[in-house]
């Protein structure tokens, strides 16, 4: 199997009806710098939504911003749905590259894969994935050493499949236990829902992955409450101090709840488990 993947991994066929369907997108749109960007994104999610139905993943690629008319006409996107687990971004990258551009739209990504074309365009490689979670909100673009072999991607969107009917009820719990007139828990009840259950899987899942078990709930809650500072605008007539002992609160919060999480994570995963 292992021998198999890596042949078929090595050259991605791209079928006359898909480049025909490529034309097609590109020919829609406003001038031809657009047309080539919308040719290449379209094969890129063809050929990675190809190679999951052959892996047997339920794709739904008409669900995505890339198939849609306006969206693509406005956008640079390149999304592939995955129902239950998320979207996918598909970056085209030509050979002699070293690395792939992030695009503008980033919401409710797990992944981003590397598509690398090279003349006469009538197969691709896939190159690797990195995990949206590993990448800094100001980053434009990725260099293709970072990236994970392709073979650990279907373990990756495995994880995430099977942890998020799990913690989308223990998530769903959580805020229906957060009072809503006290400003601290206000606050992690902003953090948790302004991130899709995907997206929160996929944060666990890379603490889990990183981090010892002691480090859980620390490393757990940062990466809930995300990269910026914690915004307390609403409180206006709180003092600095104020503010400060506020947002050590909600740290502490999220530090529990991403504790909590992680074990009842662990369980499902089962590979964590530490005697």
């Amino acid at each position: 199997m292992v021998n198999s993947m890596d042949t078929y991994l090595l050259e991605i066929p791209l079928e006359q009806t898909a480049r025909n369907l490529a034309l097609q997108f590109a020919s829609e749109q406003a001038n031809p710098q657009k047309g080539k960007r919308v040719y290449f994104n379209t094969l890129a999610v063809w050929a990675v939504n190809y190679f999951l139905e052959w892996m047997e993943l339920e794709t739904d690629i008409d669900g995505g911003d890339s198939w849609n008319p306006g969206m693509r006409a406005v956008l640079d996107v390149a999304d592939l749905v995955l129902p239950g687990i998320g979207k996918i971004e598909c970056c085209p990258v030509m050979l002699g590259e070293t690395a792939i551009s992030l695009p503008e739209v980033r919401e409710n990504r797990i992944a981003y894969i590397a598509v690398q074309f090279a003349e006469p365009f009538d197969k691709v490689k896939l190159l690797g994935f990195i995990p949206a979670v590993e990448i800094v909100e100001e980053t434009e673009a990725i260099s293709l050493t970072n990236l994970k072999p392709i073979e650990e991607l279907l373990d990756y969107l495995d994880r995430i499949e099977l942890a998020i009917p799990l913690l989308q009820g223990e998530i769903d719990e959580l805020l229906s236990d957060l009072a809503e007139d006290d400003p601290v828990q206000a606050q992690v009840r902003e953090k948790l829902q302004n991130k899709s259950i995907s997206e929160i899987v996929a944060i666990l899942n890379g603490v889990y992955r990183s981090s010892e078990k002691s480090d859980w709930g620390y490393e757990g809650g940062k990466a809930l409450a995300g990269s910026r500072n914690l915004s307390f605008s609403s409180h206006k007539s709180s003092p600095v101090e104020k503010v400060s002992d506020m947002e050590e609160e909600v740290k502490a919060e999220l530090n529990l709840i991403a504790e909590e999480l992680l074990e009842k994570l662990a369980e499902i995963w089962g590979d964590g488990d530490e005697s």
